[in-house]
């Protein structure tokens, strides 16, 4: 999965805008009247919090060779935690030992075993219960008064976690083919890169903002037996359980907050004391304005899991079929704007939308009917299907965020805050074409017409409505006059999805089923920008955002069959939706 990879990179985009730039020259008409005041030191213990984002990729691997589809597995997840260290400062230069701790909520599925298309393979979910690392840190202290730190950290990583695995078999072993669960726990150490930018606020205080990469490595996992099955249902050959191995690295970006031991707390208030003449920032004592404009490029993956009725005796995540939408390449605008009031109150938010330009649909199918005009004389079974569509187009037609908050710190050159807000998303992608890739005999193979053309209507469609509700911290700081890293990170405690995906007849416009899906999850949303102020009110900056929600309770029930009149039953389901991309942005602070 191409997009996922680019997804978790993203998130290291974030952390690569948070050195761009970060040299101490001064810009005309910008030299701090700190310059003066004795340097703030780095020497000391710390102890701090954390809040951030993160991807997992996985990859199952099976001695009996390798899965057509379903590397890797992504499980996108937010996290909270704390950190420990210590720093010594000789110079410009900042040393440093830090231990950390983060307790993450998580979730990604994929397709296990995907041996062929006559082997009933599993669905592998995937989570992460704890990480954290023990690194040693070097960074520069920038500007005149030392308060810009910017860093690189390299070290030990660990993490724990579990792989749990159910047989995609909806006929629960009706046919001779076992129908199991099994569950390993995780547990690994593996080394992390990372590099970031913190800034010492009044009193013993500082915040930062983080980016990592962690690699765990592989360790082995028990895969369950199974069975490779005929065209009639009849098992042709049968598998044992097997130790295969599962590899994990992790990106994840945070922001965080340290309060640190010593005797800086006067001289940090002095150096603000002396900047509060600086015109970087809005006003602090009376209301400000900054709006602009947006432009973000992005990419992102959408993914609809289909179980078996809620009332069958078998794990809610064993499927029946799964949609991915994968590459699939936006173009969006928004308009932004932000209120910041004298009690150290503020509103911000924006509002966008566009179109999608690109990408591919994969719909799997697991222990299916065959096609009756294939075999009508034999009961026939399609163990594994999987059909791509070359081609999606959609719109993303609007999205936005409404935030209400408090500045904790607030100073000319500085503002570190947390807010509680609201969040709406919605997108809507249409699948073209179809090419069967896994069995001859299933849907679109050799054997059932094969080839469609990614022309005329999509064969599938899916419409999906997000809200949620929004939990963050945002900060910004000078890393160099003129020079300003921003970044944001929000939790999203409750979300919820109202979905909509339709089957048609073909490429044409009858319709031959319509799947209402409803469910409620968490999420996560982070972003940063680095900006450079053209004038004292005009800025243009670059940066990068990540989004990812996924349910974690969600029900399917079909409203309409052309081949059958129902009733439907409610099924087990699971769908998410993750976007991440660059940005650009042009800023006017009307003060």
């Amino acid at each position: 999965m191409i997009a996922s990879r680019k997804c978790a990179s993203a998130i290291g985009v974030i952390g690569v805008l948070m050195l761009i730039g970060a040299q101490p020259a001064l810009a005309d008409g910008y030299e701090s009247p700190a310059a003066a005041v004795q340097p703030f030191t780095w020497t000391g213990f710390y102890v701090g919090a954390q809040l951030g984002g993160l991807a997992n990729l996985s990859e199952v691997s099976d001695p009996l060779g390798s899965s057509l589809f379903g590397n890797p597995n992504v499980a996108t997840g937010a996290f909270a935690g704390g950190q420990i260290g210590y720093n010594y400062q000789s110079g410009m230069v900042v040393y440093g030992l830090e231990a950390e701790l983060a307790f993450p909520q998580t979730g990604g599925t994929s397709t296990c075993s995907a041996l062929s298309g006559w082997f009933i393979n599993s669905n592998c979910k995937i989570g992460v219960d704890t990480f954290g690392a023990l690194t040693g840190r070097l960074g520069l202290a920038l500007g005149p008064d030392g308060r810009s730190l910017i860093y690189g950290k390299a070290g030990a990583a660990w993490y724990t976690g579990h792989l749990d695995l159910a047989t995609n078999d909806g006929e629960m072993g009706g046919f001779g083919n076992p129908f199991l669960t099994r569950s390993d726990d995780l547990s690994k150490w593996g080394w992390t890169l990372g590099a970031g930018a913190e800034y010492a606020l009044t009193g013993n205080w500082s915040m930062k903002a983080e980016y990592d990469y962690a690699n765990f490595g592989s360790q082995s996992v028990t895969l369950p037996p199974s069975v490779y099955i005929g065209r009639d249902g009849s098992i042709d050959a049968s598998v044992p359980a097997r130790e295969g191995h599962i590899s994990n690295e992790m990106h994840s970006f945070k922001l965080g907050l340290n309060y640190r031991f010593g005797d800086n707390g006067a001289l940090v208030d002095a150096v603000e004391a002396a900047g509060a003449t600086d015109a970087l920032s809005p006003a602090l004592n009376r209301f400000g304005f900054e709006g602009g404009g947006r432009y973000w490029y992005s990419w992102g993956r959408h993914k609809y899991d289909l179980g078996m009725n809620k009332n069958a005796p078998a794990a809610s995540y064993a499927l029946i079929s799964r949609l991915t939408y994968d590459d699939i390449d936006a173009s969006t605008a928004e308009a932004f704007g932000r209120v910041t009031a004298p009690w150290n109150t503020f509103v911000k938010g924006f509002i966008g939308g566009g179109s999608i330009t690109g990408g591919r649909m994969n719909d799997e199918d697991f222990n299916i009917p065959g096609d009756a005009h294939v075999a009508p004389d034999v009961h026939d079974r399609i163990p594994y299907s999987n059909t791509i569509s070359p081609k999606v187009e959609g719109d993303i037609p609007v999205y936005g965020t409404i935030d209400a908050g408090y500045d904790w710190w607030r100073a000319p050159r500085y503002r570190f805050g947390t807010f509680f807000g609201y969040n709406y998303y919605s997108e809507s992608m249409g699948a073209l074409g179809v090419a069967q890739t896994a069995n001859p005999f299933g849907p679109a193979g050799p054997a059932n017409g094969g080839y469609s053309g990614p022309a005329g209507h999509p064969i599938i469609s899916q419409e999906a409505v997000w809200q949620s509700l929004r939990l963050g911290a945002a900060g910004e700081f000078y890393l160099a006059p003129r020079l300003k890293l921003s970044g944001e990170a929000a939790y999203l405690p409750y979300v919820s999805v109202h979905a909509r995906d339709m089957h048609f007849q073909g490429m044409t416009t009858g319709v031959a089923s319509i799947n209402p899906i409803n469910g409620n999850g968490v999420g996560t949303q982070l972003e940063a920008i680095m900006s450079y102020d053209l004038t004292q009110q005009l800025s243009i900056g670059v940066g990068a955002r990540y989004w990812a929600m996924w349910t974690t309770d969600t029900s399917e029930q079909r409203s309409y069959d052309s081949s059958s009149p129902g009733p439907f039953l409610p099924q087990h389901s699971k769908i998410e939706t993750e976007r991440a991309g660059v940005l650009g942005q042009i800023l006017y602070k009307f003060d």
